[in-house]
């Protein structure tokens, strides 16, 4: 895995326009990266800020469905969610909430979190395959191609041109990338994920899984495991996010064929995917992301 050199990546950073969380929802990120943090500071942050606190209610709420009284306060959300979970709410609301839109006309915003949203709906069902926590692999394929949305937003004129001229998740782009700016989304985004904590067996992966088959991860490894289920994730998203008839037929039998490779059958893929697709249009609605019909 490569980063991006840390002299570069502060002057990326100074250009202010790195997708990443910001103020208050910042601070909650930091707080929850040091072991040693008290419930109370974390619990006093989230109520200085009335958004953050009324998705962390809704949300808490929403775990809790069923077997207890409605939850309204906020340390009782905090206790009941957790601090990972915290964490994947703060990350995703943020960073989504922030960069809908941008200043890069050839990249696709709407559909980039679209597509954003299944991954992270697939990665979620591939969870217990991969025996990885449900939220930790949610955020991951929430996030897995963040470093394409950084460049849109750091270089919007120049990385525009290269969407002209590539096709999406191609080799060439990567090419491309490095020979425009020295770097390529895959580096950007470890770096951006390892500086907001996540860990790095989880980012590894995230690095590797466009293109899983690399020296670097060891089959049989659980770095290979998991890398291989966010490449499902991803192959899961293109189908979802496809409305070409004819272009989603091939895409299913590369699901098939890549579903396969972590020992899940055509019919599992199936049932697999027409519940990924309802969840993903649910929590279209919710998130106020686009989704389509998939039949």
């Amino acid at each position: 895995m490569k980063l991006v050199d840390p002299i570069r990546y502060v002057g990326l950073k100074e250009s202010r326009r790195l997708p990443s969380p910001k103020g208050l929802a910042l601070a909650i990120v930091r707080l929850l990266q040091q072991d040693d943090y008290r419930l109370e500071d974390l619990t006093r942050l989230v109520q200085s800020d009335p958004v953050i606190a009324g998705e962390l209610l809704r949300f808490a709420n929403a775990a809790s469905y069923g077997h207890s009284n409605p939850i309204v306060s906020i340390s009782k959300a905090v206790t009941t969610l957790g601090s990972l979970r915290i964490r994947v709410i703060v990350i995703a609301f943020s960073v989504i909430n922030n960069n809908r839109r941008g200043n890069c006309p050839q990249f696709d915003y709407e559909k980039f979190w679209s597509h954003a949203l299944a991954t992270g709906i697939s990665a979620q069902a591939l969870a217990s395959l991969v025996k990885i926590n449900i939220e930790e692999h949610f955020t991951a394929g929430l996030l897995c191609r963040l470093g394409e949305l950084a460049l849109a937003s750091i270089f919007p004129e120049r990385y525009g041109e290269i969407i002209s001229k590539s096709h999406a998740g191609a080799p060439d782009r990567i090419e491309m990338e490095r020979d425009a700016f020295g770097i390529d989304h895959r580096e950007l985004n470890s770096t951006l994920l390892l500086e907001w904590g996540l860990p790095l067996e989880l980012v590894t992966a995230i690095y590797h899984s466009e293109y899983p088959d690399n020296e670097e991860t060891e089959v049989g490894t659980r770095i290979k495991s998991i890398t291989l289920s966010l490449h499902v994730s991803l192959a899961f998203a293109d189908y979802c996010v496809t409305e070409d008839v004819a272009e989603r037929e091939a895409l299913l039998q590369k699901l098939y064929s890549k579903a396969a490779r972590i020992g899940i059958s055509q019919e599992e893929t199936d049932r697999m995917a027409a519940k990924i697709i309802t969840s993903w249009q649910e929590w279209g609605k919710f998130l106020k992301i686009h989704t389509c019909e998939v039949k």
